[in-house]
């Protein structure tokens, strides 16, 4: 093993999480995004601040240019999809729960109904993909067996759907250093992509984001 993955294998980030998160109290969004839970998340003004903030960055990672096509993976109410089509990506997003895709009458963005873990699009029909903020609901679940199936799943959904020479950017909140290494290792294991974790503000654990950033071979 070389000295530099050496290094990464020893690199272990320190999470300190005051309250329960919303995967943790329902582990479903179905059940945790009741009407009443859309509508505060969806008139959030601080929320779409720091979504679109996201979605800057996870765009200067992915060095995407408009007009290229865009997935979305768990759009939610549309904060990232809605800033993507403001700045002329052609945009596709997808979310389980129709509460958020009905709350704002907004078809420019395309949403569709359904499940990041089984969905269908013809092959290679994205540039890019991009979730902010959502793949932390598929590591809730608790059984290791069940976690790894949906995770390769979403692996294999999106290269189906990618470009060869296309790029992914998850941006997500795990809940420990073990969780985030899962997830990254479980993709690593299809040998669909490749990539590395960024991770901005590693040292302030209140401010640390944390990407996943994957890139398609070109055959």
């Amino acid at each position: 093993m070389s000295k530099k993955k050496q290094e990464r294998k020893k690199q272990a980030f320190e999470f300190f999480i005051k309250h329960q998160r919303p995967e943790e109290q329902a582990r479903d969004p179905l059940v945790f995004y009741t009407q009443k839970e859309v509508t505060e998340y969806a008139r959030s003004k601080a929320l779409m601040r720091i979504q679109e903030g996201i979605t800057k960055r996870a765009l200067r990672i992915l060095e995407a240019e408009p007009p290229a096509r865009v997935l979305d993976l768990g759009m939610g109410c549309g904060f990232a999809s809605t800033y993507l089509r403001l700045k002329h990506y052609q945009t596709v997003g997808i979310d389980i729960n129709r509460m958020f895709l009905n709350f704002y009458d907004i078809p420019e963005i395309n949403p569709v109904h359904a499940d990041m873990r089984q969905f269908a699009f013809r092959p290679e029909m994205f540039d890019f993909i991009i979730s902010i903020s959502a793949v932390q609901w598929v590591l809730a679940e608790p059984k290791l067996k069940k976690r790894t199936q949906y995770i390769k799943n979403i692996a294999e959904i999106c290269n189906f759907v990618l470009k060869p020479g296309g790029k992914i950017i998850m941006q997500f909140y795990p809940k420990s250093d073990e969780a985030m290494k899962e997830f990254g290792g479980i993709i690593a294991d299809t040998d669909h992509f490749s990539g590395n974790f960024i991770i901005d503000n590693p040292d302030i654990p209140k401010k640390r984001r944390i990407f996943l950033y994957l890139e398609k071979p070109i055959h």
